[in-house]
């Protein structure tokens, strides 16, 4: 049996990732009337104030308990976001999704590293087994990797990086107080980068510059700021609770989510390669559930 706050990390961890993946569904026609940075302001300008409603009706604490820690984790875990995002602008979405969710793998390095956890032989292996799940259900293009194919990788450090920061500094925060600090962030950030992309513009979505907001483009991005508060607020709650290692490979359902909706909403379907990484990525996940015990969240005294 699962430990009930793991259990409830893993529940939490799967809505988030069914969440996120039907709203990313929805980037594209977001990209037909704006740009990428345009997009993470308004975003940020929607969802601040309902994670701040969403707060007052709970009866919850936004104030940060330690803002630098706070700060640290929100740096890490936006760095990779938008790592992930400026990768999609030059790379197929295959391969800057491979390398991001090489997160649990960086989750599990990072742990044995820095805070000095047990892992064990079994979950480290569960991961790697749900890194190839991931490889075959994104099937990216090998013969054709340049150095461009180290962004995504960077985005999955910095993303696993963010998650453990959350366990181990943030643990005492809200989830309503992270998720603000990872929107506050990101808009911070798109804010700079568009100002830099209206004075030297491109073609490109990454690169698109100001542009007159339309009806069609609010609407999206309203759309997409109500999933992303409820994804981000649920996922940061099931890393405060949770074992990283654990919550990291039932992250890897956002693929299996992604495959579903693309199905169900525009008909693409999934080829049997696909589908056997998707077995493959549920096998790993539920090795690693089974095979952590809450001890794993204590430290090794040195």
């Amino acid at each position: 049996m699962l430990p009930d706050k793991t259990l409830m990390a893993v529940g939490l961890a799967l809505v988030a990732s069914a969440v996120l993946s039907f709203i990313d569904n929805f980037v594209a026609p977001v990209s037909q009337e704006a740009g990428l940075w345009q997009f993470q302001v308004f975003r940020t300008m929607f969802a601040v104030p309902l994670l701040l409603v969403a707060a007052r009706m709970s009866g919850r604490i936004v104030r940060p308990v330690n803002l630098p820690r706070l700060a640290g984790r929100s740096l890490a875990v936006s760095v990779g976001l938008l790592i992930y995002f400026a990768a999609l602008g030059t790379l197929p979405v295959s391969q800057a999704g491979a390398g991001l969710f090489s997160a649990p793998l960086w989750v599990v390095l990072l742990s044995a590293l820095l805070f000095r956890h047990r892992i064990g032989a079994i979950g480290a292996i569960a991961v790697v087994i749900g890194f190839a799940g991931a490889l075959m259900l994104l099937q990216p293009d090998f013969a054709n990797l340049t150095l461009l194919s180290v962004m995504p990788l960077a985005a999955g450090l910095f993303y696993g990086l963010g998650m453990m920061l959350t366990r181990h500094w943030c643990s005492d925060e809200s989830a309503i107080a992270l998720a603000i600090g990872i929107f506050v962030t990101i808009g911070a950030a798109g804010l700079i980068m568009l100002a830099v992309v209206t004075i030297w513009p491109g073609d490109a979505f990454i690169t698109a510059p100001w542009t007159a907001p339309s009806a069609r483009f609010l609407w999206l991005t309203l759309f997409q700021a109500v999933g992303a508060v409820i994804a981000v607020t649920l996922i940061a709650q099931a890393y405060r609770i949770g074992n990283p290692a654990v919550v990291a490979v039932f992250e890897y359902s956002f693929l299996i989510f992604a495959s579903l909706w693309a199905f169900l909403l525009w008909g693409t379907a999934t080829n049997p390669l696909a589908w056997a990484g998707i077995a493959v990525i549920l096998l790993s996940g539920i090795v690693m559930a089974l095979s952590q015990k809450e001890k794993a969240n204590a430290p090794i005294a040195v």
